[in-house]
């Protein structure tokens, strides 16, 4: 199945999943927090933050990093190895954040999970690391952008059997998007087909260029739908 540009701005509307709070001018900064979904094709300048910043010509700062995990045990990594250390304190006005897949592959094989999912997000979305991190962001003023997973390539892949639980952990940063003010959840799933196998890389799990594409896209759409909902003061 194939989708033009108009139809992945209508898809933007279903993808959005709680009321925005807020209005930013357009020359304002974004900062994208997470792992390898929003890393992949940097090198080729073509990764969903890229493609972000060249359809709302905003500037925005990528600090997501590959194997980045929500949290760590064990041996301590570098500082963009875990997510809520790639943020800091700044002029933004929105912080993009994903994450969590790789905790969820590492720590419990994407199997019996609950206790792994309770850590990042209880099922209410009042509690675990992502709330915390979302409050702590919303506490020195920007907005936030909950991006969740898409679906894997339908071919066999490492994330394969992670399916189910990701679903789950986007229900949960559902509830926490629906709860904290100026916390949003946007959907990538709308964007990608996963028994199209020109939108993922060769791995089955990253995106390809056009895969990043069009969830840049549809997130730029999502972005400007949430600031248009109310009128600029």
């Amino acid at each position: 199945m194939k989708f033009t540009t108009r139809q992945l701005m209508a898809a933007a509307c279903f993808a959005l999943a709680a009321p925005a709070m807020g209005v930013a001018g357009p020359k304002d900064d974004i900062l994208v927090i997470g792992d390898s979904m929003l890393e992949w094709q940097s090198f080729k300048r073509a990764s969903i933050p890229h493609v972000l910043a060249k359809e709302t010509k905003r500037r925005v700062e990528n600090r997501a990093a590959s194997g980045a995990k929500l949290y760590l045990t064990g041996a301590q990594g570098n500082s963009r190895s875990v997510i809520p250390a790639q943020y800091t304190k700044g002029d933004w006005n929105w912080v993009v954040v994903n994450g969590g897949a790789n905790d969820l592959l590492v720590k419990c094989g994407c199997n019996r999970c609950n206790k792994v999912l309770d850590k990042l997000i209880t099922k209410d979305g009042k509690a675990g690391i992502l709330p915390d991190l979302a409050a702590r962001i919303r506490k020195d003023g920007p907005k936030v952008i909950l991006l969740a997973y898409y679906e894997g390539n339908q071919r066999p892949n490492l994330f394969s059997r992670c399916e189910r639980v990701v679903r789950e952990l986007t229900d949960r940063q559902r509830a926490l998007a629906a709860r904290l003010e100026g916390v949003e959840l946007v959907r990538s799933k709308p964007a990608i087909n996963p028994a199209n196998r020109s939108h993922f890389a060769l791995d089955g799990v990253h995106l390809s260029r056009k895969g990043a594409r069009r969830v840049g896209i549809l997130l730029a759409r999502s972005l400007e739908q949430l600031e248009a909902r109310r009128p600029r003061r």
